[in-house]
């Protein structure tokens, strides 16, 4: 082509460009079907006119004619990236992908192609490699605020909410007034465990859009970890008048309800949250949780069931179900949760943990007793490293209580004068797994006893004695021994004051807080009349129990060690002996697991003959009691007696030589009482 030919089409294609831009794409298709009519392989006519079409929202054709344009000039990043602008435009994103990756090969240096290249990866769901064209996009343009905002989003979508805080708050700079910027932010910030400063921005969110209902849900939820429940309780109900087909506002509110152990009103929210999007997994689970609580196992078991219906990958939904159902062969639970141990090193420890507990549930149901050591044996391992036990501490502990306590201090003591008011509480201590939910629920059964469960009361009021002394909560039990009989009484009165709120009307309360072994001697002073029941079981089984169970609360960290749970059971025996020797006879009422389990209504006779009250048989239906129970019996304590339970340890006797060795000596035949 001679130099006047090329320059004539050089102002023709000025021409075309100018056309372009003032959107005259009538005329400008003309003009460039005309060239292509002199040179139907002019690659940039070619790419002039998938200009023109795209701007038309023409994206098939305008696919089209990029493919024309790339065919004609290869090397030409702008080429590939317009086709991939054109093929996100005709809903492409995988073609797309391919033609930015194409762009970026052939000009490195191009901060929009990487940016798009992102766009189009989120897409895809392939979040790593958006967050990684996002940053070199924002490595060759710093002050890209689009791509800083895009990068932030995406980094919490991938649940990266460290890693997306500085980047939302960098992209804050260009979008000061973006709602959804503030909102990505509040949602890193509550992810990381900061609901006050993920309050601010979701209060952002609404001065910007105060009908925006995902943010009166998360501001719900910023208040109610800080356990400000009422004004969480009216953002959640804001967030329904915004939008009352919002499932996510009902389920979050359940979690509320959870929370306040507000169980009939959680299981509302989750049924309504089902109304609304019946494949909502997370909401058929929870229902399940607040249904389980009411003590309705089958129900529980049918909603856990359910939710693995709706996503057989519920890894949450395997663990809740694996204390309800006994598994066997051909069931197809097991094979399927087995199949979930590649996902681990992607969840955090919390999840995994709670995997390895259930899977050994299942392998032990199964009668894969190994196999379910080996599980259990890993969540302990991974358990015991989030919460190693402080034994130096508990054994010094022990040490001062028998020097304090000690049968020269009784010798020298009387109990306080009763004014119980014909309220008497009921202490049932001990180790865990050892019975004491069974008392409890068999004492709770016979009327006017109330069963409250473990509770943090006397504890609390033991450390309030050093509050008000002005002295560390250390200064226990020394301070607690100097005290006089006035002050007992007053602190007594203190913890009836307290429990008695619970069941006003009841003559007892049983308070079944097992740490409580500790403070036997105070409650002997402080409490005259009070009654103590020693809930016993062989320490094989009761220790062996504890490290196959995963207990909801972190207060156990003894138990997920098989030595430091056996040297747990010899403190807790050694104190338990001195009180024995200390207190009058018949201070402390022994009752042993395996005696209940042979001969029920002789213990729960034995239990009433120490109360001082008279039989009443109903206490054999306490498998019927529909009353709350939050521990780890729960499903145990709604069956009839069963054996089963009883030197269940045997069955994984080849790895549980260190435990026999430190409790051999503590396994004396169970004495069971006439």
């Amino acid at each position: 082509m001679s130099s006047e030919a090329e320059a004539v089409v050089q102002r023709e294609l000025d021409s075309l460009a100018g056309l372009i831009a003032q959107k005259r794409h009538a005329e400008a298709d003309v003009l460039a079907h005309g060239l292509l009519e002199r040179d139907p392989a002019h690659g940039r006519t070619w790419f002039m006119l998938g200009a023109s079409l795209h701007g038309q929202g023409r994206a098939a054709e305008a696919v089209a004619a990029f493919r024309r344009a790339v065919a004609a000039a290869p090397q030409e990043a702008a080429a590939h990236y317009a086709l991939g602008e054109g093929l996100m435009s005709a809903q492409q994103p995988a073609e797309a992908a391919e033609s930015y990756r194409r762009a970026v090969a052939l000009r490195p240096a191009h901060a929009d192609a990487h940016f798009k290249l992102g766009n189009a990866l989120v897409l895809l769901e392939q979040l790593a490699e958006a967050v990684h064209s996002y940053r070199r996009a924002l490595a060759l343009r710093p002050e890209f605020g689009e791509a800083q905002a895009n990068l932030g989003f995406t980094l919490v979508s991938a649940g990266r909410y460290a890693e997306a805080e500085p980047a939302l708050r960098l992209a804050l700079n260009a979008y000061a007034g973006s709602a959804r910027v503030h909102q990505a932010l509040g949602v890193a910030l509550y992810a990381q465990g900061r609901p006050a400063e993920a309050e601010a921005s979701f209060r952002r969110v609404l001065a910007l859009a105060p009908a925006h209902a995902e943010a009166h849900a998360n501001l719900g939820n910023a208040l109610r970890d800080q356990q400000r429940y009422a004004k969480a309780e009216a953002s959640y109900r804001q967030a329904m008048a915004c939008d009352d087909g919002y499932a996510r506002v009902h389920f979050d509110l359940g979690g509320q309800w959870l929370m306040q152990e507000r169980h009939a009103d959680a299981e509302q929210s989750y049924r309504r949250a089902l109304q609304l999007r019946p494949d909502y997994a997370e909401a058929c689970n929870n229902l399940g949780r607040s249904i389980r609580k009411q003590g309705r196992l089958d129900e529980a078991r049918a909603c856990f069931e359910a939710t693995l219906a709706i996503d057989p990958g519920f890894l949450e939904a395997y663990c809740n179900l694996a204390p309800l159902r006994s598994f066997a062969e051909g069931d197809a639970e097991p094979p399927r949760f087995e199949a979930m141990a590649p996902r681990l090193a992607e969840l955090p420890d919390g999840a995994r943990i709670r995997y390895w507990f259930a899977l050994g549930k299942m392998r032990e149901d199964l009668g894969r007793y190994d196999e379910a050591f080996e599980a259990y044996q890993a969540g302990n391992r991974l358990q015991h490293a989030r919460f190693p036990p402080d034994e130096a501490g508990e054994q010094a502990l022990i040490e001062r209580l028998q020097r304090r306590f000690d049968a020269a201090f009784f010798a020298n003591r009387s109990p306080v004068p009763s004014s119980s008011g014909g309220r008497t509480p009921i202490f049932i201590v001990g180790m865990p797994r050892s019975g004491t939910s069974l008392i409890e629920q068999i004492l709770s059964t016979y009327p006017g006893i109330h069963g409250a469960g473990e509770l943090v009361d006397l504890d609390e009021v033991v450390r309030a004695i050093a509050t008000q002394a002005g002295q560390p909560e250390d200064a226990y039990p020394e301070l607690a021994a100097a005290l006089s009989e006035q002050e007992l009484q007053r602190v007594g009165e203190a913890y009836r004051e307290r429990v008695w709120r619970l069941a006003p009307q009841a003559g007892y309360i049983t308070d079944k807080m097992m740490s409580n072994f500790l403070h036997v001697g105070l409650i002997h002073l402080m409490l005259p009349g009070a009654k103590i029941i020693h809930a016993m079981r062989d320490p094989m089984d009761s220790c062996f129990s504890c490290y196959s169970r995963l207990f909801v609360r972190n207060n156990l960290d003894y138990t997920y060690d098989l030595g430091s749970v056996g040297r747990h059971y010899v403190r807790y025996m050694q104190l338990m002996q001195h009180w024995h020797r200390v207190l009058p006879p018949g201070s402390v009422l022994d009752l042993h697991y395996e005696a209940m389990v042979a001969d029920t209504e002789g213990q729960a006779r034995r239990l009433l003959d120490y109360l001082g009250l008279p039989w009443d048989a109903r206490c054999l239906a306490f498998h019927q009691n529909q009353r709350v129970v939050n521990t780890a019996s729960a499903a145990q304590v709604r069956k009839p007696i069963y054996r089963s339970s009883v030197a269940r340890w045997k069955r994984f006797e080849a790895h549980l030589g260190l435990l026999q060795d430190i409790v051999q000596a503590w396994r004396p035949s169970p004495v069971v009482a006439d």
